[in-house]
């Protein structure tokens, strides 16, 4: 037998996602009737959990937020990462468990500070939500978008490259004042990651390690949404620890960003296009997650390449089908 805290647990850990069939969802999962799944859904109401809206066939229900607290802020000589995240960040973070809050007030500040050295912002607009199973922060502003700039300071061939070389990590515009290890390490501490800028959409999944590139309607500066569940065990200092133990000296490349929509990786270009700032690495990981099909140029071109670039450096891949291996191994074949 099912206890009360159970089901009303199921249904606050799923209602975002199903807001208009929740009652349904909760029937099918725990085989009561109707009205003893509504029963327990008007409690939650009654301890503003939840919220009804609508009647009938058209009621839908929303989680109530323990935060929902939002600012625009000028970008100016004024602005000061630092004051941000003690007068307005920390005193709404008062409520998420240790980890939470340290994942938050690392992230928050980085991207803050971010903001300000390489944005050329002169608005941000931030939103901080938690809900009784998430916290999301979205940051927007309305520079020059991280995919543009970085296009336009690495001279790479276009903003589709930029994402890649976000996602390989390690990755800045200022060398000699930033070590490019900040977003990597916000990236990898959350559950999920959206960055949108000059018309596409870079997202991080963290429990598969996917990455994925769409396109999007942010034209005008960047909106990065981070994501993270409560009830996460992930910490800052194993993330840290997992990141910086590896000194830098390896990389894994998602092969699929590649790609746009379903199109084949199969050409010369789309190798190129994977295989920048690879110097001074001791392994090179390929990750062939959700490709099943990759063209013999592409894989001749990837270790070629590769090998030119960087001669001392490992090459490896993962998730790959049989065919990949094939062409995989018959390119490294020809080079020893």
């Amino acid at each position: 037998m099912h206890s009360s805290e159970q089901i009303k647990d199921f249904i606050l850990e799923n209602l975002t996602r199903h807001q208009k069939d929740i009652i349904k969802a909760t029937i099918l999962k725990f085989g009561l009737s109707r009205q003893a799944i509504l029963k327990h859904m008007h409690t939650l109401i009654s301890e503003d959990r939840v919220v009804a809206h609508g009647k009938t066939r058209d009621r839908f229900y929303e989680l109530i937020p323990l935060v929902n607290f939002s600012q625009t802020i000028d970008v100016n000589s004024s602005f000061s990462p630092d004051k941000i995240l003690k007068n307005q960040i920390i005193p709404n973070l008062e409520s998420v468990p240790h980890n939470i809050y340290e994942v938050c007030e690392f992230s928050i500040m980085a991207l803050l500070a971010n903001t300000l050295d390489h944005s050329q912002a002169t608005k941000l607009n931030y939103k901080l939500y938690i809900s009784p199973n998430d916290v999301h922060f979205v940051l927007s502003d309305n520079g020059i978008g991280i995919f543009e700039n970085l296009n336009n300071s690495l001279i790479l061939e276009d903003i589709q490259v930029a994402a890649i070389e976000i996602a390989k990590g390690r990755i800045t515009t200022d060398p000699q004042n930033h070590g490019g290890d900040e977003l990597m390490t916000v990236i990898h501490l959350f559950d999920k990651v959206a960055i949108d800028a000059s018309g596409i959409s870079l997202s991080f999944h963290n429990n598969n390690n996917e990455w994925t590139v769409t396109r999007s309607s942010q034209q005008i500066g960047t909106r990065i949404h981070l994501e993270i569940k409560l009830n996460s065990r992930r910490t800052c200092q194993e993330v840290f620890k997992k990141i910086f133990d590896q000194d830098g000296k390896m990389v894994r490349i998602p092969v699929n960003l590649v790609r746009s929509k379903n199109e084949q990786v199969n050409s010369r270009i789309q190798a190129q296009s994977l295989l920048h700032n690879l110097k001074d690495l001791t392994e090179i990981e390929f990750d062939f997650q959700n490709i099943d099909f990759i063209g013999p140029a592409f894989a001749d071109e990837l270790v070629r390449k590769t090998k030119e670039k960087n001669q001392i450096a490992d090459i490896s891949w993962i998730n790959s089908t049989k065919m990949v291996d094939v062409l995989m191994s018959r390119a490294m074949n020809r080079l020893t």
